[in-house]
């Protein structure tokens, strides 16, 4: 942004080679920062209606410095010096390493290559799965003879690929094709792109499917930590992330870890739903599964009444999600019953079995994983119609194959 001619400070020359320098303003030179953010705020408030928020004379970052900061960064063209500015919450000019340029630009792409993926698309979306997988392996091998490994489209590729494997039940080949989906997006996306923590969030799914629970929880830990630090604590997003690291946790049997991560999404869609909507139903439930498998039956049933009212509300008593609810709020409250029982006779009666046969086994576990994330559930049975379209894929290739032995010449 150029400043106006009466600020900057200009070295020009005279006939006689003598050099003068133009003396800055007294209008920026007076300015501190005080008045620039009451400046700000004015604009605000008379262009846009909108008072900012303000604290001790400054105004207040809603996401918080370290994604404002960033934020600001990447707009301008600003790249700082690495170090730690939790305590600081300020950067000064000793701490601008770098100014770079903002250019708009547009990347090429090769024309048939993104014919051969669009068709790909869109015979995924109308469920034709050979078709699709033949097609975009297509479109791939001719994007890595124009780009290179390195390009969006490359990326974008490898998770349609990914996505085709899973949904096959090809859990092995989603894994391969993510991870190089990953690698291309951290390239070139960069780190902190929110494809490439989505990408982290797909493998994460695809692990925790081959039974790699403590590689799945580092992915998603991994993905948490960058949506916290592009998008700040208070994001929508970081509700369906605790509740993958919940879920996830409770495969592991450590319930009450997955508790607090749970407890944390439900605050998250308080914050944002309200208390009757059905995703703060659907977060009481996981907590009160989470409580029971803790044995502690009084406090699940408080989180589990409040999801039964709302289904009630929602869908009426007859629905199938009201009647499970409330079968479970039942469990609840016998096996309540049989602790406190216990607890006044324990030296008559034995321990009563305190596992809930309803807490959740890693099939369901799975399949909530791929509802919160809104995902295909995991082909844990293949149908019919799976089978057909890899016996398709296998008849193609033979057919191929002999065509080249035909043609061949020995």
């Amino acid at each position: 942004m150029d400043l106006p001619m009466d600020t900057q400070n200009k070295k020009k020359k005279n006939k006689k080679g003598k050099v003068y320098v133009r003396e800055p303003s007294s209008t920026w030179s007076s300015s501190t920062s005080r008045s620039i953010h009451n400046s700000i705020c004015e604009i605000a408030m008379n262009k846009f209606g909108y008072s900012l928020p303000t604290k001790d004379g400054r105004i207040t970052m809603p996401l918080g410095f370290i994604p404002m900061t960033r934020l600001i960064c990447r707009a301008v063209g600003i790249q700082l010096v690495l170090r730690d500015y939790t305590d600081n919450q300020h950067f000064t000019e000793s701490d601008v390493m770098n100014l770079f340029p903002i250019v708009k630009h547009s990347n090429p792409r090769a024309k048939d290559a993104s014919k051969l993926k669009e068709l790909a698309e869109d015979r995924l979306s109308n469920g034709y799965l050979a078709e699709s997988h033949e097609l975009i392996t297509e479109a791939l091998n001719t994007m890595l003879q124009v780009y290179g490994p390195l390009h969006s489209d490359i990326e974008s590729s490898h998770k349609h690929l990914a996505h085709i494997s899973y949904l096959f039940g090809r859990i092995g080949q989603a894994v391969s094709h993510q991870k190089q989906g990953l690698l291309a997006s951290e390239r070139v996306l960069g780190v902190d792109h929110y494809e490439t923590i989505y990408c982290y969030v797909y493998l994460a799914l695809f692990a925790h499917n081959l039974a790699q629970s403590t590689v799945a929880l580092r992915l998603m830990y991994r993905a948490k930590f960058l949506l916290q630090l592009i998008f700040g604590p208070d994001h929508l997003e970081q509700a369906a992330f605790d509740i993958n690291i919940g879920l996830m946790l409770q495969t592991k049997g450590d319930a009450k870890n997955s508790q607090k991560f749970l407890e944390s999404a439900l605050k998250l869609h308080k914050k944002f739903h309200g208390t009757g909507s059905v995703q703060v139903a659907m977060c009481n439930i996981l907590v009160a599964r989470a409580l029971a498998a803790n044995a502690d039956f009084r406090e699940a049933m408080k989180y589990q009444k409040h999801a039964l009212d709302v289904y009630t509300e929602k869908y009426g008593e007859e629905d199938k999600r009201t009647k499970d609810c409330e079968a479970f709020y039942s469990k609840l409250t016998q096996k309540a019953v049989e602790l406190q029982k216990w607890l006044q006779n324990k030296e008559k009666l034995a321990l009563p079995n305190m596992t809930v046969s309803e807490v959740l086994p890693d099939s369901t576990i799975s399949e909530m994983l791929a509802t919160v994330n809104a995902s295909p559930p995991p082909p844990l049975k293949l149908n019919p119609a799976i089978l057909r379209q890899r016996k398709l894929i296998k008849r193609k290739k033979l057919m191929k194959r002999s065509k080249r032995l035909k043609t061949r010449k020995f």
